[in-house]
C-alpha cells in the first residue's frame, strides 16, 4: 500500500511539473507573438517620428520682414482664398520662406548638386508622403551658377522673387517660382523666433 501512495504522489509531481511546462511553453509563446505583432508597430512609429518635421503651413509670421524680404505666411498662397489680391503679397514680391526641400519632377539623390528644387510647407514622413498642392508648392530657382546639394526634407530658407504662374491649385505642379533664388539650412530654433 505504501507503494501505491509513493506512486501515485510520483504521478501527482509529474503531472504538475508537465503542466508547469506547458505554462511556461504557453506564456512563451505568448510572449514571441506580442513581440511579433508589436515591435514592427514600434518600429514604424519611430521611424515616421524621426523623418518627420513640422507642419509650417498654418504658422503666422512674427513679424512681417527679415532685411527687406516678406516673410512668407504659405495660406497666403492659397487661391482659393484669392491670395496675391489682398496686398498681404503680390507676384514680382521679394519673399523669404522656410519650409522644406523636396524634389520636383524629376528623381534626386541626397548630396547631389542642384540649380533648384521644390518648397513644401510640410515634409512628410517615411510612411505619409508630403502633400503636394499646385498653391502650396514652390519651385526654388537658384541664382546662376549658385549649386547646392540636395537634401530631401532638409528644413531650409530661401529668398528671391515669388512669381505667379497659371494652373490648378489641386494639382501636382507649383503654381509659384522663387527666382533668383539663395538658399541655406534652417534649424527647427528658427520656427519659434519667427513664427507663432
Amino acid at each position: 500500500m505504501l507503494e501505491t501512495v509513493h506512486g501515485t504522489r510520483c504521478q501527482r509531481l509529474k503531472r504538475a511539473r508537465r503542466h508547469e511546462i506547458s505554462s511556461r511553453r504557453a506564456s512563451l509563446t505568448l510572449i514571441v507573438l506580442v513581440a511579433a505583432i508589436c515591435l514592427p508597430t514600434v518600429a514604424t512609429l519611430v521611424r515616421i517620428t524621426k523623418t518627420a518635421g513640422p507642419d509650417l503651413f498654418d504658422l503666422t509670421p512674427a513679424v512681417s520682414r527679415s532685411d527687406q524680404y516678406l516673410i512668407l505666411a504659405w495660406p497666403d498662397l492659397e487661391r482659393a482664398r484669392h491670395a496675391l489680391n489682398a496686398g498681404a503679397i503680390s507676384s514680382g514680391a521679394m519673399i523669404r520662406a522656410l519650409g522644406y526641400m523636396m524634389e520636383g519632377d524629376r528623381p534626386l539623390r541626397d548630396g547631389e548638386r542642384i540649380q533648384g528644387f521644390v518648397l513644401l510647407p510640410d515634409a512628410g514622413n517615411a510612411v505619409h508622403p508630403a502633400h503636394r498642392f499646385g498653391d502650396q508648392m514652390i519651385d526654388v530657382r537658384l541664382q546662376a551658377a549658385n549649386e547646392i546639394r540636395f537634401s530631401e526634407r532638409s528644413l531650409v530658407w530661401v529668398w528671391g522673387t515669388l512669381r505667379m504662374l497659371p494652373g490648378d491649385p489641386t494639382g501636382h505642379e507649383p503654381l509659384y517660382v522663387l527666382e533668383n533664388a539663395r538658399t541655406e539650412l534652417a534649424n527647427q530654433a528658427d520656427i519659434p523666433k519667427y513664427f507663432k
